[in-house]
């Protein structure tokens, strides 16, 4: 049969069964939604993923069962950030504390003072998002579940050992926590002394494309997949999102324009010069790096505007889809639209201002819901070419762009995309491109292919590509609406404010 992938994102959990070859078999899908609990708190019940990857995997197996075929790994990849904390029997001692999660937010201010020392070992700075501030402020905050606490997990620490039975989390999951060196890959006694995380509560890191542990007697019961089988750990989401897009070698680029935004381009260094404007983490190629431009809220700004304006819900959206396209394309044509500053949760990159809040301004009362609908894809298009030019800083300007995430599948939004950034985008044909990247990155590790881009090239094989070419009275529009976009955010807090100083 080949490779079962798991796919843990922030509202849903997939499984996609792949032959060897990378042809999709077989899919399962489960959605669930955070616990948004206010003041920036948001948590998750462990529960919830343990129980969708017990459904998904039983799933899984009862197809290749049919099919009269074996699966001959496991690949995992998850979301990077969240929090598990684990007693010493591998139970989960409350809710996962989520990447989205802010209440770090005044510990992160006190490391800012670090900043400096953090950048240079981590390749990040001090930032909510991170899972190294949020086990601290657990600590200082809830000192019970600290001390109880025999593992500090993440994600796919979490779910690895319920399959395995061992505690292991790879390299790209250990560089999102400012506590990895990002040059020894190894945990970094100066930074654990910093962020008071004791060392003994983490989990072993391997490389990312590494066996993790094989498939337990315990999980093979409740789920039917073969004890023994291969578990392997491809990487985190956003790095199996860029491999699956091809992001190889130094200079290729992607966007995933997922729940938040990223900007993900490969380097085989940590670049001469790197300055806190971007982030720097392992890539899912073992050895190598992903420079990695964010913004925290993307699809789930205009997400927002659809359950807002739009009434949407889980059974009517594509006639939501038909119809917001429909009045984006008009509002295009006829009026002029509002400007949104997309901060819903604060600003990532550049200057990682959690302060920032969304912003909506030039509303008139001829402003309609196609209107706001519009705006919002405009401010994030804005944010993510400001970004997109200061990561090409460091890698030079490609001439196309490559998209996935759910965005990708909106036509209004490439079209926008393509205008404000000035060049042809594309979209392939399957853009879920997370579940590709993890899909190669364990072919390679059971040696199926000799490497990352002969993988890749098998599992794009035959694909098409939509390209998007750059409308030109649309770029020329863009121009002032991207100069106006700056300066408010300049007017609201600044030029270059670092509001975490």
């Amino acid at each position: 049969m080949g490779i079962a992938v798991l796919d843990v994102g922030t509202s849903s959990m997939r499984g996609i069964l792949y032959t060897n070859q990378g042809k999709k078999q077989f899919t399962r899908q489960i959605s669930y939604s955070p616990l948004y609990l206010g003041d920036g708190c948001v948590e998750q019940k462990p529960a919830v993923w343990d129980n969708a990857m017990a459904q998904i995997m039983r799933a899984c197996a009862q197809k290749a069962e049919e099919e009269k075929e074996e699966i001959d790994a496991i690949a995992l990849t998850a979301q990077r950030s969240s929090v598990v904390p684990m007693d010493k029997d591998g139970y989960p001692l409350g809710n996962a504390v989520m990447w989205q999660d802010k209440r770090n937010l005044g510990v992160v201010e006190e490391l800012a003072c670090s900043r400096d020392q953090i950048a240079r070992l981590t390749g990040s700075r001090p930032n909510p998002v991170f899972s190294g501030p949020k086990m601290l402020w657990i600590k200082r905050n809830e000192p019970e579940r600290y001390q109880k606490a025999a593992h500090l997990a993440v994600i796919p620490d979490f779910l690895i050992y319920q399959i395995t039975g061992t505690w292991v989390t790879d390299a790209t999951y250990a560089s999102r926590s400012l506590l990895m060196n990002l040059y020894s890959r190894q945990w970094d006694e100066e930074l654990l002394a910093l962020l008071e995380v004791d060392k003994e509560k983490l989990s072993a890191i391997i490389q990312p494309g590494s066996i993790a542990g094989k498939v337990s007697r315990t999980w093979s019961q409740k789920t039917g997949i073969k004890q023994g089988t291969p578990v392997v750990s491809a990487g985190g989401d956003q790095q199996c999102a860029a491999l699956g897009m091809g992001v190889i070698e130094t200079g290729s680029m992607e966007v995933s324009v997922g729940t938040g935004a990223f900007i993900l381009a490969a380097s085989a260094r940590v670049p001469a010069g790197l300055r806190d404007d971007v982030i720097c983490n392992a890539s899912a190629v073992p050895g190598e790096y992903i420079l990695e431009s964010s913004i925290p809220a993307c699809a789930s700004v205009f997400n927002w505007v659809l359950r807002l304006c739009y009434g949407l819900r889980d059974d009517n959206r594509e006639e939501v889809y038909r119809q917001v396209n429909r009045e984006i394309e008009q509002s295009l044509q006829t009026s002029d639209a509002p400007l949104v500053l997309p901060f819903f949760q604060g600003r990532g990159t550049p200057d990682f201002n959690s302060s920032a809040r969304g912003t909506i301004q030039q509303l008139s009362l001829g402003t309609g819901r196609g209107d706001l609908a519009r705006a919002v894809l405009e401010g994030i298009a804005c944010e993510l070419a400001l970004n997109m030019e200061i990561l090409e800083g460091y890698t030079g300007r490609g001439d196309s762009l490559y998209l996935c995430g759910g965005l990708a599948n909106s036509p209004v939004f490439c079209r926008i995309l393509s205008a404000v950034c000035q060049r042809q985008v594309g979209v392939y044909q399957d853009n879920e491109a997370t579940a590709i990247g993890a899909f190669i990155s364990a072919a390679v590790a059971m040696g199926f292919y000799d490497n990352y881009l002969q993988a890749f090239c098998q599992a794009r094989k035959g694909q098409s590509v939509q390209k998007i070419q750059a409308n030109q009275a649309l770029t020329e529009s863009y121009r002032s609406k991207k100069e106006q976009y700056q300066e408010l955010y300049k007017a609201l807090y600044g030029a270059n404010r670092r509001k975490d100083r």
